[in-house]
């Protein structure tokens, strides 16, 4: 396992998601409430058009695959072999990306959102105080993205990566 490119990737691949995201959440804000905590999800929810949906998954699902597959193909540029190598690469990056997710996204924009009225219907609902905001945060970055998530990429990462050393 290369761990310097592990890491490097990683910040970069953190940069790259959590920057498309966030563009694309001021592009369509209303469809990105959806992924927000249950309050202000039900209040956002008669605002929110398929086409607004359509949208992001769009952004998302593509750009996950992507991520999957540069990080396999990176690691194989690397020298990285076999399975347990392209699973913890994987696993590493991820976890770049959670990290930079929950301090970028659900931190600081969480705070610049909150203002800016942003989200139709959840204006001044209580769920954007951090009581609120923690409570799906914290679960979904401390545990949901560990060991859940981050052990999928891996296993996804393992598989490109199987198909690279072809």
């Amino acid at each position: 396992m290369n761990f310097s490119r592990t890491i490097l990737d990683g910040i970069v691949m953190c940069v790259v998601f959590n920057s498309l995201v966030g563009l694309f959440f001021f592009v369509v804000p209303q469809a990105y409430a959806m992924m927000f905590p249950k309050g202000i999800k039900e209040a956002a929810k008669p605002y929110v058009t398929r086409k607004e949906l359509r949208v992001m998954h769009f952004v998302l699902y593509p750009l996950y695959l992507l991520m999957f597959i540069y990080m396999a193909v990176s690691a194989h540029c690397a020298g990285v072999t076999g399975f347990r190598s392209f699973f913890w690469t994987g696993y590493i990056e991820m976890m770049f990306v959670n990290v930079g997710d929950f301090f970028l996204l659900d931190v600081l924009a969480r705070m610049y959102v909150m203002d800016k009225g942003l989200i139709k219907g959840a204006e001044g609902h209580p769920d954007w105080k951090w009581s609120g905001w923690w409570k799906l945060a914290v679960p979904e970055h401390g545990l949901a993205w560990p060991l859940i998530f981050c052990p999928l990429t891996g296993l996804s990462v393992a598989g490109f990566g199987a198909l690279c050393e072809l």
